[in-house]
């Protein structure tokens, strides 16, 4: 990371450590994972607002190291494939101002990191026994991103109104 000033590097640090906390408490209080996940997806989106892509970059590359060392593996695999790094592919997707095509390139992107996901869970935390249709499971993915997209953007905007910028 060039040029990150003290102010850019203590950002990410804290967003980091909230990120890593967040995480944490689904082992501590084993709750809504998908939950827990979302929430700790909007910190990579904060550094972006309150600095840049660089310091979000680093949120998110730090975080994920970190808590690969220490977060079971079962939350830090879709944190890293999928939760963590969205803000970023939001960003940039959400600048081609193209409703129907950021749609379909984030669901693009969610279905390719749900096939890996899918195969690096299975080879490394435990085999997978689907007692639903493919299908199914295929429909249900595209509905809980949606969901997930959505309650990020709203985690986002309410972020915006009520501490950016006061």
């Amino acid at each position: 990371m060039k040029n990150l000033k003290a102010k850019d590097l203590a950002l990410g640090g804290i967003l980091t450590s909230l990120t890593l906390i967040v995480l944490f408490i689904n082992i501590l209080i084993p709750i809504n994972t998908f939950a827990i996940l979302t929430i700790s997806s909007c910190f990579v989106p904060i550094a972006i607002i309150r600095s840049n892509v660089q310091v979000g970059i680093f949120v998110y590359i730090a975080s994920s190291i970190i808590g690969f060392f220490l977060v079971p593996l079962d939350i830090m695999i879709p944190f890293i494939l999928y939760f963590g790094i969205y803000g970023l592919v939001k960003f940039y997707i959400e600048k081609l101002r193209n409703i129907p095509l950021e749609i379909l390139l984030k669901l693009l992107f969610s279905n390719i990191m749900l096939i890996l996901g899918y195969i690096l869970f299975t080879k490394f935390i435990a085999p997978i026994n689907l007692n639903i249709p493919i299908w199914v499971i295929i429909i249900l993915a595209q509905i809980a991103f949606l969901i997930f997209d959505y309650a990020l953007t709203l985690i986002i905007t309410f972020y915006i109104s009520k501490f950016h910028n006061k």
